[in-house]
């Protein structure tokens, strides 16, 4: 059924494109309802090849095509209420018969509701969920890619934030947020490491009893995270300037609960009995509060606006139920420099500590350069460098990531994407576990 559900998605999607390209469909979304609600087949299919699937040091090769059927309703785009709301689900097949465990689908539902009457108040929602199945982000942060196997670490990501803005006076603005943001995981593998004891002959002659041998959940390192935050910020642009300055507080607490999982640890002379869960030790009411003050600005940094700048400056207390409080400093600034008119590039540079997925406090550094080529109205070339220094617990990270990429706009409805991604993590703690991972990707994405 899965391959039948591909053909007819795949059949729909290239039928929808061949018949734009042969002017049989009108410029108006697919459905329309009055003047204020369109009805839009929002789709993509994409093909990735990477040497590293797994994100380990021991490289799998894989090809992967994913066909993301969808729809996004809009409404009120002009008018004082807007509202968009998108559902997708994407169904990954693999070309290896060893990889169809991995064959998946993945929703991706998201929502908008912005109020905006032209007044001094706005008041916007943002909402959405989202399945991976993916380790590069673990890898990154210390995960032990031997824990986690030959397998793809599947979650559920939730992300809702509202934030209210109030026009105190002309060049004078407060906004008031709250953002919670949290994790589940899916549909643990358990994985089985052999009994070590490799003197005892039928292990040698691999007859061990299996109940000697130790069963884990790929997950059992994991840590589900479950963020709540409340952002203030007041915003103030002088006459004359062409950059906004301001003061942001942001209060976070993040609670932290044990993945899911297993765990039947063999011995060799006895063992729990079959089907045992062993729990991991509990994490009852630890949490991560955070408190950042800093300065921002955002505008024109020169006369000419070629040079423009988005910084967020200052410091981040944090406290964990198991750490004594530290103050760090934490900032985000981003230059953005039009060279010409068609190349633009951008320097970002952030510090800031958070909590890890591997539980406990990951501080981070990072740097990343990139440049845009508009190479025709229609063509669009990128380059990205990015540097990233993770220090997680006591293990440290440092990862180089290097992409470029294109995107074609073959008209309004159909756009064409290439990309290339190389990824280098180094644990100098633990060298056997650097890896390196190639990725090709082609993608195409549909909407009418």
């Amino acid at each position: 059924m899965p391959k039948v559900r591909f053909l007819v998605a795949a059949a729909l999607l290239s039928t929808s494109v061949s018949a734009y390209a042969a002017n049989l469909f009108p410029t108006s979304p697919l459905i329309q309802v009055g003047d204020d609600l369109d009805i839009l087949f929002d789709s993509a299919v994409a093909l990735e090849v990477t040497d590293n699937l797994y994100s380990s040091a021991t490289k799998t090769a894989s090809t992967s095509w994913t066909v993301t059927p969808g729809l996004t309703l809009e409404y009120g785009k002009d008018s004082p209420i807007a509202l968009t709301l998108s559902a997708k689900r994407g169904y990954v097949y693999f070309n290896k018969s060893s990889l169809a465990s991995l064959e998946d689908s993945r929703d991706n539902l998201s929502g908008n509701l912005r109020y905006a009457p032209g007044g001094p108040l706005t008041v916007t929602l943002d909402s959405s969920y989202r399945v991976t199945a993916r380790n590069d982000e673990l890898a990154a942060q210390g995960v032990n890619s031997v824990l986690l196997g030959a397998t793809l670490v599947r979650q559920s990501n939730y992300s809702h934030n509202l934030d209210v803005g109030y026009q105190l006076t002309e060049r004078t603005k407060v906004n008031v947020g709250f953002i919670n943001t949290y994790n589940h995981y899916l549909n643990p593998t358990k994985l089985r490491f052999p009994f070590s004891d490799t003197t005892d002959l039928a292990y040698a002659t691999k007859t061990v009893n299996p109940l000697w041998d130790t069963i884990n959940n790929n997950t059992n390192t994991l840590t589900e995270l479950n963020t709540k935050s409340i952002p203030v910020s007041v915003d103030y642009q002088s006459p004359g300037e062409k950059i906004t300055y301001g003061f942001k507080f942001q209060h976070d607490v993040t609670d932290y609960a044990a993945a899911p999982y297993f765990s039947q640890p063999g011995d060799g002379t006895a063992n729990p009995p079959a089907g045992t869960t062993v729990r991991p030790t509990p994490l009852p009411g630890q949490q991560l509060v955070k408190d950042f003050y800093g300065l921002t600005a955002k505008g024109q940094a020169t006369e000419s606006g070629k040079l423009n700048v988005t910084a967020k400056v200052g410091y981040a207390v944090s406290k964990t139920d198991a750490q004594a409080s530290s103050s760090d400093p934490s900032y985000s600034v981003t230059l953005s420099h039009t060279l010409t008119e068609m190349i633009t590039q951008t320097l970002t540079f952030s510090r800031d500590t958070t909590a890890s997925s591997a539980g406990g406090v990951t501080a981070s550094k990072n740097y990343t350069y990139g440049a845009n080529f508009n190479a025709a109205t229609d063509l669009t070339l990128n380059l990205s460098v990015t540097k990233s220094d993770v220090l997680s617990g006591t293990t440290g990270v440092d990862t180089m990531v290097y992409t470029l990429g294109a995107d074609y706009k073959y008209n309004s409805h159909l756009s064409l994407q290439a990309g290339y991604n190389l990824t280098d993590s180094k644990i100098p703690a633990a060298p056997s576990a650097n890896f390196k991972a190639n990725t090709f990707t082609l993608s195409a994405a549909f909407r009418y």
